[in-house]
């Protein structure tokens, strides 16, 4: 890829980020903790190097709640209950918010159960889903999270295709290890995130062909195994949770998403499962390297997380992601945090 160094961006700090982000938030209707959460939630992504779920998410989140679509002040609620099956109502909020909740749920009733499945409908997206799958290793559990797009957002083709008929349908795993950052992989069925490739696209980067057909439509990555997974999210995320799923109707603009937990101590003891993980990994990690290549990493690792002093580290942002947030700041009468031009 080449990308256009004449590309403007600003740099902010990561804490003055995240005191618009609250502001923000809570300017919409968000509660304190809820408006915080979002918060840390944008600026880890951007932290963790992953500015397609950062700070260019917020425009977007705001300007659906101003225009209705998301309702930043509700809550998930339960709707189905079975014990171990449980299925959730995000009566649209955020998907960050719901899929918060939905994880802490999917926790307590695998302890309880074994293995448990919340399903989670009618929230607006909600980002990486890496954090959730995070949070449940924490645990000690075990989870797999398909999430697919109520049926909108059609901007990849299936193979051989000519006409978009999927969405983005991204997929999580997150496995615990002895201590974090766990096993934990995120990705899109399609060859990267729609977010991705429009922070690419605002850098200016001129796009691979591996990525986007000529008309700059999505591809299912790895081909046929891309797609085969898409579609296995949209039946898992999409129809089990009682979500749309892709066709010719008009749907909202929303996520369905399922989460299956597994407490893994009562399959197996867990530091015994740990310990196996942690063996394969330092196999597979022992792999002489190719001349010139970083070291190996294991998904999960990697990922700079916020710490104690993240807040005075700086946070690059690009310019068209910027303005949007001068555009906001006015709307919202909130002062825009401080920032560097920089190119």
């Amino acid at each position: 890829m080449n990308q256009d160094s004449g590309v403007s961006r600003y740099q902010g700090k990561a804490g003055d980020l995240h005191g618009f982000i609250v502001a923000a938030m809570a300017a919409v209707g968000a509660s304190g903790p809820d408006a915080t959460y979002m918060a840390d939630q944008l600026i880890d992504s951007e932290l963790a190097n992953h500015p397609s779920h950062g700070m260019r998410r917020l425009p977007e989140y705001l300007d659906r709640a101003l225009k209705g679509f998301a309702q930043p002040g509700a809550t998930a609620s339960i709707e189905l209950d079975t014990g171990s099956l449980v299925r959730m109502n995000g009566n649209g909020t955020y998907g960050h918010f719901a899929l918060r909740d939905g994880t802490a749920l999917a926790i307590e009733r695998a302890k309880a159960n074994g293995i448990a499945a919340v399903a989670v409908r009618n929230s607006e997206y909600a980002g990486r889903l890496a954090p959730f799958c995070e949070e449940a290793a924490n645990a000690g559990v075990a989870t797999l999270v398909f999430g697919n797009n109520n049926g909108a957002g059609q901007v990849v083709l299936p193979p051989g295709g000519t006409k978009a008929r999927l969405s983005t349908n991204p997929l999580a795993a997150g496995v615990p290890r002895r201590s974090a950052p766990h096993l934990v992989i995120d990705f899109a069925t399609s060859t990267v995130a729609s977010g991705r490739l429009a922070e690419e696209r605002d850098r200016g980067t001129e796009l691979p062909g591996e990525w986007v057909s000529p008309e700059g439509l999505l591809k299912t990555f790895g081909g046929f195994k891309g797609f085969g997974l898409s579609l296995l999210v949209e039946a898992l995320g999409g129809a089990l949770t009682g979500s749309e799923t892709v066709s010719e109707r008009k749907t909202a603009d929303h996520q369905g998403t399922l989460i299956i937990a597994i407490d893994v101590a009562q399959l197996r003891e867990l530091d015994g499962f740990t310990a196996q993980v942690e063996e394969f990994i330092a196999h597979v990690k022992s792999s002489p390297l190719q001349e010139g290549v970083a070291p190996i990493r294991v998904p999960g690792e990697g990922s700079s997380l916020r710490s104690g002093d993240s807040r005075e580290q700086l946070v690059g942002v690009n310019a068209k992601t910027w303005a949007a947030m001068g555009r906001i700041a006015v709307e919202l009468e909130l002062q825009m945090p401080e920032g560097t031009l920089v190119r």
